[in-house]
């Protein structure tokens, strides 16, 4: 991982409750040990500091591992280890510290320095009365062996919890990848779908009117276009959706001429948007489909598109039979609900229903800037 991704995972291990969960336990275990050896009834402090370490141990343990410099998720054996070791060391000195300035004046002789023993450590000069050990540290030697379990254990659980969070990684990628697939499989599924509907309303003009036929059949090929550019992308502006819908539309309009009639809210401000495509397309072909060119005089079709939080809120309504909420087993709209659910949308992100003279149908998605 590279410094950012790094902490960012030390942040999610941060808020996690099993970390904070297994630090309180082991504080408790801890302190039910005290009392049970019949040491002295500890303070605040020395309650709290048992689980505020465990919890910060197992935050930063994984941290060097992580760190691979590229998108791997974990570093190899070899770096990971050369990075974890001074930082286990650091970490396993700020303990012995800690305890060792902690520790009752009781322990004994032979610390370096501070309450815990009886002096400074001393040795033997060549010549001359003993004098302090320039290497000793102001630790009691018997925290060192303390401080070698500590670093061993630290290594070791360091690497298994960055090994343990590669994993989980690598699941959440394929799942991701298998979730991008399929998303992809379905909007393949639009494209012929969208193109047979194209040339099935297209079929009357040819016997009825040859030289809108043409007209419509250059149109129909504009259409293939943006529609295969369209629909190859996972995330795209908004504004393509609206070029895909106009060209929709203008080959609607050849075919329905003066029976279709067009409201449109959509602010040219929100084009920058970003949202999955093919979302608002098939919406309004479900609208002519099933009810502007069912109607004998044709019927009016409202487009209406809102910015509201963090979600695109898209409102398509027209006129027309109601034929049994219009067909919402078809192709188009099951294909939409099922690429909603792909993106994690509740099953009211999509809704149709009856409003009067209406069918109005309502679409909520998030989008991205």
């Amino acid at each position: 991982m590279r410094a950012s991704a790094v902490l960012s995972s030390t942040s999610q291990r941060l808020q996690r409750p099993g970390t904070w969960g297994a630090a309180l336990l082991f504080g408790l275990v801890w302190n039910l040990s005290r009392v049970l050896m019949g040491l002295p009834e500890p303070g605040l402090v020395d309650l709290l500091a048992p689980s505020l370490w465990v919890a910060l141990f197992l935050v930063l343990a994984p941290l060097p591992w992580q760190w691979s410099g590229d998108e791997a998720p974990m570093a190899g054996l070899l770096r990971g280890a050369l990075q974890a070791l001074p930082w286990m060391l650091l970490l396993t000195l700020g303990l012995l510290l800690a305890l060792d300035a902690a520790a009752p004046a009781h322990m004994g002789p032979g610390r370096g320095m501070g309450r815990m023993g009886q002096g400074p450590t001393l040795h033997m000069g060549p010549m001359g009365p003993p004098g302090p050990a320039p290497w000793a540290l102001p630790i009691h030697p018997r925290l060192w062996g303390l401080g070698v379990a500590h670093l061993c254990f630290g290594l070791l659980l360091g690497w298994m919890l960055a090994d343990r969070e590669k994993a989980e990684f690598q699941t959440q990628a394929a799942r991701r990848a298998a979730k991008e697939a399929q998303a992809r499989a379905l909007q393949g599924q639009m494209n012929p779908h969208v193109l047979f509907n194209a040339i099935s309303g297209l079929t009357e003009l040819v016997r009825e009117d040859p030289q809108a036929a043409e007209a419509a059949l250059v149109n129909l090929s504009d259409l293939l276009r943006a529609l295969l550019d369209h629909g190859s992308r996972l995330r795209a502006p908004l504004g393509a959706e609206r070029e895909l819908v106009e060209k929709h539309l203008a080959l609607e309009r050849i075919r329905l001429g003066k029976r279709l009639r067009e409201r449109w809210d959509w602010p040219p401000a929100l084009d920058a948007l970003e949202i999955p495509p093919l979302m608002i397309q098939p919406l309004v072909e479900n609208a002519l489909k099933h009810g502007v060119s069912k109607a004998v005089g044709g019927g009016d079709l409202d487009v209406h598109v809102t910015h509201v939080g963090p979600s695109l809120c898209v409102r398509v309504a027209n006129t027309g039979p109601w034929s049994g909420a219009a067909d919402p087993t078809g192709l188009g709209l099951r294909n939409l609900r099922e690429r909603l659910d792909l993106l994690g949308a509740p099953p009211e992100a999509l809704s149709l229903r009856r409003e009067g003279d209406w069918t109005v149908a309502e679409l909520r998605v998030e989008v991205q800037a």
